[in-house]
């Protein structure tokens, strides 16, 4: 799409070579109770949930901080009712906080009315406890249908995050009509999970990586993504990322992607914003 200085200057801002977001679920215990109900009786796999929100939190704040930069947090209603001054405090720190389900919860067979249930009950978790409406959309499980799509554009979000299918932020369309609704796709390839997420608990996962071993994959992924001035849209959840090692890797990463000249590290409200008014 921007094979040369000029056509990106027609994407992106000016003096911008791409955009990156790092965003994280904060999705706590109900990572593991939406993975399975039995978890609820499993105080060692909740306790694994709940270092995102207590222990892990405070180290990324931290070191987005050091680096300047604001993100986007995905943080399911339940979570912060149980954490509020957690995510009192993402916003007093100045990042986004974004929609993610009540209890992370998604079924493809739902209906538009109990996809309706829940997100007036999360609209509700963010009105009393945090004053504000959310503009950015993710998807437990990045999974949707016909009545999320519908109820994304009556709730009127600024955009989503739970798409695989372009280099690019573009605009949902619905009924064959393009919408305002912008789209900041993703990719398992740039979220921690696939390298580091672990449990013996059905359904297993068996992922423990080096964090050398994915800082060359997260860079390489980088690199050309700035060669081709696209879009890169890192995914983190801060219990698997939160640890000392991996927040290590976060500080090193940011330090190497800021290095270069042209690196727009980006809100999702931010880069939504921008692109209606660019692209709309």
């Amino acid at each position: 799409m921007a094979e040369n200085a000029r056509e990106i200057e027609t994407v992106w801002p000016r003096g911008v070579r791409c955009a990156v977001m790092i965003t994280f679920d904060v999705d706590g215990e109900t990572l593991w109770t939406s993975r399975n109900p039995d978890n609820w009786n499993r105080p060692g796999n909740l306790a694994q949930g709940s270092y995102g929100p207590k222990i892990a939190m405070p180290k990324i704040l931290g070191v987005l901080e050091k680096h300047g930069v604001k993100s986007t947090f995905f943080i399911p209603g339940w979570i912060i009712e149980k954490y509020p001054d957690m995510a009192r405090e993402v916003l007093a720190r100045g990042h986004e906080i974004g929609y993610h389900g009540y209890l992370h919860e998604f079924n493809l067979d739902a209906g538009y009315e109990k996809e309706k249930e829940i997100m007036d009950r999360t609209m509700d978790v963010f009105d009393r406890i945090l004053k504000i409406r959310p503009k950015g959309f993710r998807s437990p499980l990045y999974e949707y249908t016909d009545a999320t799509l519908s109820l994304m554009s009556k709730y009127d979000f600024q955009y989503s995050s739970m798409m695989m299918d372009d280099d690019f932020p573009y605009f949902w369309t619905m009924d064959n009509k393009a919408t305002s609704i912008v789209e900041l796709p993703t990719q398992w390839m740039w979220e921690d999970g696939s390298y580091f997420f672990f449990t013996l608990s059905k359904p297993v996962r068996r992922g423990i990586s080096s964090c050398k071993q994915v800082f060359d994959i997260w860079i390489e992924e980088f690199d050309e993504i700035y060669k081709n001035g696209a879009f890169l849209n890192l995914l983190f959840h801060p219990q698997i990322c939160g640890r000392y090692s991996r927040i290590k890797l976060i500080d090193d990463l940011l330090t190497y992607m800021l290095g270069k000249e042209g690196t727009w590290v980006v809100a999702g409200e931010d880069l939504a914003r921008f692109w209606q008014k660019r692209h709309g």
